[in-house]
């Protein structure tokens, strides 16, 4: 089971953060390519008249950035100033130096085209000759270095806009301190051109490929793990077996591929991709949600076993609630990391729960009910007790109500709230059952006969093995409305209600034949009953 649902992580790993990147929700992952993509048709705001919009800075950098987008480098030559280049370097090569030159600022820089001027004069006031603008800056061995745009001389339009030549004069040191390095050169030679959720197929596979070297190296030292945990006499030793060939392995895959990135040159599209810690986020909550699971299985056999199956009963609410907090402050820390202000997020939040627990406040009372019964446990599953005016065995303790049966065997569900504040007679608790029986003599009865019957009554009783010791009273309680009164108090040494009933049959019996015996006869209440009797 556990191996789709890695290999469902696994793409839904490399899918989400690519959907979150391309769409820019999260602000964070926002795709440095997609940002400076040109759309003319739409934000342009001078009228091009040079077919590859080079008529202004905007225009060159829009038009570059979209070549490159396209791998269209000969193209992307275009808007290179390509003459009065250095010795080493040839003009014929400019397509070369456009992916060169792409690959410096994809790695090292972030184009903000709003900000760069869209009028043929180019910006005024910043330093720079008015036919020379600069778009970004880098470093490379302590010193700074600034890219340059430069107006160059044009048949049809008098002057346009490219890259200087300045600038791609420094193209080939700079890309070898900036640029790719061996590995991700290897890839980019190799890997056929094209593009898969805006991202560059060598990318792609760069990425599957660190993420199956971490497995590889990840896998055999898991599962000799798994080998040695299940030789162990640890008593749960097959979840925590389930756990670390699960969401442990890919957790530690993850971490082991954010380490080999952290040292290896890629574009900027990937490392934002990478840094939104959405991987990191999936792999750590699916770890949180198993690791709760082993946790809460451990203690439910263990607290079996110790004979609390009450709070055993109570884990599973408690873990799907710790689960919910463990879930929800990994996501807000995330957040965090993005660049979000969780406490507004928890304020919004806030707001929104009140207005839930206002909606849900009968299924709250009934959840706090529940805890209240679970953890005061005035009553239990298979308890027989009266709650209010019901009497009957109680079936199960639900999150919103607790099932009883009656005694006529139909079934009643009390919502926990209101089950909470009821007086509840646990009747199943008591360690014996009373015994308790006013007897009513006829009045003609004399004093000798009163006390020989007493004496009798309490003969009887103490002879009796299930009748307990103390206390135990046989006595005279007076002159009642329609006879002498003695009352009889006694406690069954039984927990069983049939067995009472067996028990107090037998002892009324003999009540009724001592009574007999000496002469004297039980009267009823109500002398028209014994009319009629």
């Amino acid at each position: 089971m556990l191996r789709p649902i890695s290999a469902l992580l696994l793409f839904i790993s490399l899918i989400f953060p690519l959907f979150v990147h391309s769409t820019a929700v999260i602000k964070a992952a926002q795709q440095p390519t997609e940002e400076v993509k040109p759309a003319p048709t739409k934000e342009e705001s001078y009228e091009y008249q040079d077919g590859l919009f080079r008529d202004t800075p905007r225009g060159t950098l829009a038009g570059l950035f979209e070549a490159a987008f396209e791998q269209d480098y000969d193209k992307a030559a275009k808007y290179l100033d390509l003459r009065y280049l250095p010795d080493d370097m040839d003009a014929a090569l400019g397509p070369e130096y456009a992916k060169q030159l792409i690959a410096i600022i994809e790695r090292n820089i972030w184009v903000n085209l709003q900000e760069i001027n869209d009028t043929p004069g180019g910006t005024s006031g910043d330093q720079l000759p008015n036919y020379r603008d600069a778009f970004g800056r880098v470093e490379i061995k302590g010193s700074e270095i600034t890219l340059l745009l430069q107006k160059v001389p044009s048949k049809e339009l008098g002057s346009i806009w490219k890259i200087s030549n300045a600038t791609i004069a420094k193209v080939p040191l700079l890309y070898s301190e900036l640029g790719y390095g061996p590995v991700v050169e290897w890839f980019v030679q190799h890997i056929p051109q094209g593009h898969l959720f805006k991202l560059n197929l060598w990318e792609w596979a760069l990425l599957v490929c660190y993420l199956l070297l971490a497995l590889l190296v990840v896998i055999p030292i898991t599962w000799v793990a798994k080998k040695l945990i299940l030789r162990s006499d640890y008593q749960y030793k097959e979840d925590v077996a389930h756990l670390v060939i699960g969401p442990f392995r890919l957790l530690a895959a993850l971490l082991l591929v954010r380490a080999w990135m952290a040292h290896t040159t890629l574009s900027a599209n990937v490392i934002e991709v990478v840094n939104t810690g959405v991987l990191l986020l999936i792999a750590v909550i699916w770890f949180i949600w198993s690791l709760t699971d082993v946790v809460q299985n451990s203690l439910r056999l263990r607290w079996i076993k110790r004979g609390n199956s009450q709070s055993a009963s109570l884990l599973r609410p408690l873990a799907n609630f710790t689960r919910v907090m463990l879930v929800a402050l990994s996501v807000l820390i995330w957040l965090e990391h993005l660049g979000f202000d969780a406490s507004t997020i928890l304020a919004g939040l806030g707001i929104g729960g009140i207005a839930i627990a206002l909606a849900s406040k009968q299924s709250i009372e009934n959840f706090i009910g529940t805890i209240t019964l679970y953890s005061s446990a005035p009553i239990k599953v298979g308890n027989i007790g009266r709650f209010g005016s019901i009497t009957g065995t109680v079936e199960e303790i639900g999150l919103r109500c607790t099932r009883i049966r009656t005694i006529d065997r139909s079934v009643i569900n009390v919502p926990n709230a209101r089950l909470s504040e009821m007086d509840i007679e646990n009747i199943s608790e008591r360690e014996k059952i009373r015994l308790k029986t006013d007897i009513r003599l006829d009045y003609r009865t004399t004093t000798e006969q009163i006390h020989n019957i007493i004496d009798d009554i309490r003969t009887l009783l103490e002879g009796h093995e299930k009748v307990e010791e103390s206390p135990l009273r046989v006595t005279f309680k007076g002159f009642g409305l329609y006879g002498l009164q003695l009352n009889v108090f006694a406690y069954i040494g039984t927990t069983d209600f049939a067995e009472f009933q067996l028990v107090s049959e037998e002892l009324h019996f003999g009540i009724m034949n001592i009574v007999a015996e000496h002469g004297s006869r039980i009267v009823p209440v109500v002398p028209i009953a014994a009319a009629q009797c």
